[in-house]
């Protein structure tokens, strides 16, 4: 975590130097655009809720779309994947599962250069499910699932880069709550191509 708070520094602290003669604003006056993203999320489930297993955090894939006028973004974003401890819980049972959340994006760009500094964030549904696969004898007996639907809310602060007037990388950082008790910090990272010019 330290070393991210250290990465968001010194983005601020380029986003403030004189920009170059040459640099370009991603996304012009207007414009818009799409591309991949990748979350991890600590959705914070606790121990019993998971049948007796940690499942740490969620990686998740997902995408991002947008249309931006001025230094305002808005759009949508998904994305979804699997927790990554995954195992057997102290029944001997494997627990699995994951977490996926998408819904409206809006982003605000306080500083909009080669560099550039974003408040955002997404508001919409996410769904968190769990299966422990009862098993006897190496034959599955039954499957337990926990699955709960629910709002949620992603607020995030980035630092983007721009290698080209077409293409932006950034680093998110931000904090996932939903209303079903679910909710931890999360850092993303996104690569958006300009579809409009």
């Amino acid at each position: 975590m330290n070393k991210a708070i250290a990465l968001v520094l010194v983005g601020v602290v380029l986003l403030l130097l004189p920009e170059p003669a040459s640099a370009q604003r991603f996304g012009g006056d207007f414009g818009g655009g799409g591309g991949f993203w990748l979350v991890y999320v600590d959705v914070g489930v606790d121990v019993d809720r998971s049948f007796g297993r940690d499942v740490g955090g969620a990686v998740t894939l997902g995408g991002r779309g947008f249309l931006q006028t001025g230094k305002v973004r808005l759009g949508g974003g998904a994305f979804g994947g699997g927790f990554v401890d995954e195992g057997l819980n102290t029944a001997g049972n494997r627990v699995q599962g994951g977490f996926s959340a998408g819904g409206f994006t809006a982003e605000y760009l306080v500083v909009q250069q080669n560099l550039e500094l974003v408040i955002g964030g997404m508001a919409g549904g996410g769904v968190l499910t769990i299966e422990e696969i009862v098993s006897v004898s190496g034959e599955v007996e039954d499957l337990r699932r926990r699955k709960e639907s629910m709002f949620v809310g992603y607020p995030w602060v980035r630092v983007g880069y721009n290698p080209a007037a077409f293409v932006n990388v950034g680093l998110q950082l931000g904090y996932v709550a939903g209303t079903q008790d679910v909710g931890g910090f999360a850092i993303g990272l996104d690569i958006m191509v300009g579809l409009i010019p």
